[in-house]
Parts: structure tokens; sequence; C-alpha cells
């Protein structure tokens, strides 16, 4: 029996599918899921997720911080980011980089911390999509 897989965006449903396999980058390390994984709560970190269409070749797609929720092989990944490669702009990926960067650098004085927390957050994002983008490219 497959796994429904559902991968919820403030904006979209970025994947609706039937899998045999999830892999995804949780805050705690790497997680697997596979037909009848324990019901689990679980949080996501920043990175590439890779799944397995049931029937199909892997896939994968960049994911951002969230929750994952396992519950008689239904998973749900509620998160605020889901990109596939063709999705990703590298130059404005580069451009939100090189911003971040400098307003950090001038912050000191001018930010709270919890502005330049924010900051770092969406740097360190950026940085893991730039990755995960070259990555993919590198692979085909």
């Amino acid at each position: 029996m497959p796994l429904h897989f559902q991968i919820i965006t403030p904006l979209r449903t970025a994947l609706q599918a039937d899998v045999s396999s999830i892999q995804l980058p949780a805050i705690e390390g790497e997680m697997e899921i596979l037909p009848g994984h324990a019901d689990i709560i679980a949080a996501v970190a920043n990175g590439e997720l890779t799944y397995r269409p049931e029937g199909g070749s892997p896939d994968s797609l960049f994911v951002g911080g969230g929750f994952l929720q396992v519950e008689k092989d239904n998973v749900l990944l509620v998160t605020d980011t889901a990109l596939k490669p063709g999705e990703i702009d590298s130059t404005a990926v580069q451009a939100a980089i090189e911003r971040a960067q400098a307003a950090l650098r001038n912050s000191e004085s001018v930010l709270s911390r919890e502005e330049q927390t924010y900051l770092a957050a969406q740097l360190a994002k950026q940085l893991a999509i730039l990755d995960y983008s070259r990555k993919r490219k590198s692979r085909v």
C-alpha cells in the first residue's frame, strides 16, 4: 500500500501523489518515511526532499522549514517553500543572498536582534536553495 503524500505551502498545493518512499531533512537529521511508518509529527529543515512516485523514478524538490505529519500512511508536509529545480531562478536567489549579506553587514546599529535573526535565517535558506539548484544541475 503506497503513502498518500501532500505538500502544502501558503500559496499552493505543491505536490499530491501516491509514493513508495520519502526522504527529507528533519531538524534532527535525515528521515525516511516508508509505508507502515509509525504516526509522527516532525519539524523539517531547509533542504532536498526526495520521493519515489508509486511505480516511477525518484524525484526531488527543495523544501523550507515546516512540519511533517504521518498518520496511517497519509503524509502531510506543511512548509513555507517547495520548489522543483525548474522553478528556481538562480539569478534572483543570488541577488537575495547579496541583499541579505549587505543588510547583515550594516545591521548591527540599525536592526533589532529579531530582525538580524530573521535576515540570517533568510540568508541560510537562500544559500540552501542555491546549493540544491547547483547539485541538481550537476546531476543532469
